[in-house]
């Protein structure tokens, strides 16, 4: 039958004419399009035909599926379309045959881009048949509900897709048959997404959980877009590097476990164990132990962030250079990572034309280990943002002919190459300070956690040579960790550092401000640390041009280098005398004195100064509780003192009597059950590393302030 649309553009209305009838026949219920349906699902089992995305100059005439099902009363008849709006200038006919009232001549139902459709029946019949139509913009599908009684049981139907410039159809799927099976092949997707989840101070956490103005796009962003939308939608991720103990910490410390446990169990989160330094055995054991004391389930995958393959593990994600096949190295599966470009792979109506034409040529492929990997660095991508997120995790699932694999699926999916891994990520030049093997103590876990943290992969050269300013405090550790297992008494000094030591305590002061940088505490359960610098937990978080290479630990302007780190002559060169269980240094200008002494319960710090000063200690008290269990510490303030530690574990009181400020990380909880609100002045601690608390005195002339483990 001939198509009976207007071909004259005087027939077709306005541009803005368009617009208002098509928004008016969203509203009406008679043969325009409908609100939305209140049906089941599609499926796979309603689809009948796949069609490779063309190069229609409109993308509303360019089909990618037939569906058709029973729908209570109705037949329906779904398109999905590259890509549909309500001012798309595309029309639609339908011709459809059965054998009995239309074996002879079909009936045609032709919609046009604006306006009512129209149903033609042949001349011989004589029906009340009626017919429905639904446009859905969001998900670009548009379906056509026919009165299921007067059509026979078997039909076929031909669709055809115009648009006025041309009298010739821009696309059609023909002879589609009401017995016909769904399509052998779909299009098999993995979302896949590395940087899941970088935050080391509670304002670093709130920013990638739910950050305001942090997208690519200056949209608010962050995991919790990803996580929300995957499990409303039922879609599959792979969150890749999450596994390590910053970031199941940082996590639990928001309020997120729970629920990474549940999609977890529900297979909606593919998250493996992640190597996340070198040596891979010693960061991998930290991945899975982390992993079980925040009740994640081990895994059958694994990451490495330097891109090297992990010994001994059955499949890995790995940059591969055809990031569409799977490959192998010897028995192991070798899963790619997305290739990330400057387009955005999910926008505001859902993926990307280019993404949609990816999935229809892979569901399409005679090979069937084609493969599209969406995803990439979870910072930088658009996925994350609450709009795009939402339409463009809706648009997938409401797309029964993509295959979204879950963990189950890549530990069968067919293998298609036979590629190595390719990777241009700088290794950080942080070397361990060869002190191996170390003792099997909690400080040690500290050193690892330190190394880890300073010799992380980064393509950021600037930053890798930040991180090796602060490398000898692995030294220190390491020391602490040695002292930990044979604790003796020592009171020295060389030119840069002094020691200061007993059977209980283990203190190391840099004589450059006279910092102690370092306290460590002794008893029946082992090592704790008690103060440390900001640098053990994270470097580089101040703007870049304000580095300053040159000046050793001071290069980055952020860091809290220890404690009784004054405001004034911060990094002046103290001269060091030592005596029985104390030690003394002076100032370049003899003002102000430090003197520290051990006891038996703890350290007292004497400050010999005339007028104001300023200073601030640390408290990092026992911080590997915070990255292997969910403990909250405990903070109490009364007059004269601070406490602060695990709230089911040893603490840590500071006693003064100079006046004093404190606060710890944990004074932002209140503020982590909103999003981040860029108007809102946060306090000092919601800018803490985790899991420092922060001790500020504020003196005017000498004062004295001591410290002592509670247990």
């Amino acid at each position: 039958m001939k198509y009976l649309f207007p071909s004259s553009a005087s027939r077709f209305p306005s541009s803005a004419f368009c617009l208002l009838l098509a928004a008016f026949c969203l509203l009406s219920t008679a043969s325009c399009a409908a609100a939305p349906s209140t049906n089941p699902p599609w499926t796979y089992a309603d689809l009948r035909r796949l069609d490779a995305a063309s190069d229609a100059p409109a993308p509303a005439a360019d089909l990618l599926a037939v569906y058709t099902r029973l729908a209570g009363d109705d037949l329906q008849i779904r398109l999905d379309l590259l890509d549909l709006t309500l001012s798309d200038d595309a029309g639609y006919e339908f011709q459809l045959w059965d054998e009995a009232r239309y074996a002879s001549a079909p009936l045609v139902v032709q919609i046009p881009a604006a306006g009512r459709l129209q149903l033609i029946q042949p001349a011989s019949v004589v029906s009340p048949m009626q017919a429905r139509l639904s446009r859905d913009p969001a998900l670009d599908t548009l379906t056509l509900s026919l009165n299921r009684y007067f059509i026979g049981r078997h039909y076929r139907f031909d669709v055809r897709t115009y648009t006025p410039a041309t009298s010739f159809p821009e696309d059609e799927a023909l002879d589609i048959r009401s017995d016909d099976p769904p399509p052998a092949s779909l299009a098999p997707l993995l979302i896949a997404f590395t940087d899941a989840f970088p935050a080391y101070t509670p304002a670093q956490a709130l920013r990638r959980w739910d950050g305001a103005h942090t997208g690519p796009t200056g949209e608010r962003h962050g995991l919790r877009q990803v996580l929300l939308n995957a499990e409303r939608f039922h879609v599959p991720i792979a969150l890749l590097d999450l596994k390590t103990p910053p970031g199941l910490a940082a996590l639990d410390f928001i309020g997120a476990t729970a629920r990474l446990r549940q999609m977890a169990q529900e297979g909606l989160l593919i998250l493996p164990d992640v190597a996340y330094g070198e040596p891979m055995d010693v960061s991998m054991g930290f991945s899975r132990r982390a992993s079980a004391n925040f009740g994640l389930p081990l895994s059958p995958f694994v990451y490495a962030t330097a891109q090297e393959l992990v010994p001994g593990s059955n499949a890995q994600f790995v940059s591969l250079p055809d990031a569409s096949h799977l490959s192998r190295f010897g028995a192991k599966r070798l899963i790619p990572l997305a290739v990330q470009g400057e387009d955005p792979q999910a926008d505001l109506n859902g993926p990307s034309l280019a993404v949609r034409k990816a999935l229809m040529e892979a569901a399409l492929s005679p090979d069937p280990a084609d493969l599209v990997v969406l995803g990439g660095s979870l910072p930088h991508s658009t996925w994350g943002q609450a709009d795009r997120a939402a339409a463009a995790f809706a648009w997938l699932a409401a797309h029964p002919w993509i295959h979204i694999l879950d963990g189950a699926d890549l530990m069968t999916f067919p293998i298609g190459a036979e590629d190595q891994p390719a990777t241009n990520i700088i290794t950080g030049g942080i070397d361990f300070p060869g002190f191996l093997p170390l003792p099997d103590n909690a400080i040690s876990d500290s050193a690892w956690q330190t190394y880890f943290m300073l010799s992380a992969p980064t393509s950021d050269a600037l930053l890798s040579k930040l991180r090796e300013k602060y490398s000898d405090q692995l030294s220190v550790l390491w020391l602490a960790s040695d002292w930990a297992e044979d604790p003796v008494r020592a009171t020295l000094c060389l030119s840069k550092f002094c020691i200061l030591s007993n059977e209980y305590f283990f203190a190391f002061i840099a004589t450059d401000g006279a910092r102690l940088t370092h306290l460590f505490y002794l008893d029946a359960n082992g090592p704790h640390q008690l103060i440390t610098p900001s640098y053990q937990f994270i470097v580089g978080l101040s703007d870049p041009s304000t580095w300053q290479l040159d000046q050793g630990e001071a290069a980055d302007p952020s860091v809290l280098p220890g404690a009784f780190s004054d405001d004034s002559e911060t990094w002046a060169a103290y001269k060091p005398v030592t005596s029985a269980s104390a030690i003394t240094l002076t100032s370049p200008d003899g003002r102000r004195i430090k003197t520290f002494r051990l006891t038996e319960v703890g350290l007292t710090v004497t400050y010999q100064v005339e007028g104001a000063v300023n200073t601030r200690i640390p408290l990092a008290v026992d911080p590997q509780t915070f990255y292997f269990a969910s403990s909250k510490p405990l903070a109490i303030l009364s007059p004269g003192s601070w406490t602060w530690g695990p709230d089911n574990g040893l603490r840590l009181q500071v006693h003064t009597d100079a006046a004093f400020t404190a606060q710890g990380f944990t004074v932002s909880t209140p503020f982590l059950s909103r999003p981040e609100n860029p108007d809102l002045d946060y306090p000092p601690g919601h800018f803490y590393p985790f899991p420092l608390s922060i001790v500020t005195i504020h003196a005017q002339g000498s004062f004295i302030v001591e410290i002592v483990p509670l247990k």
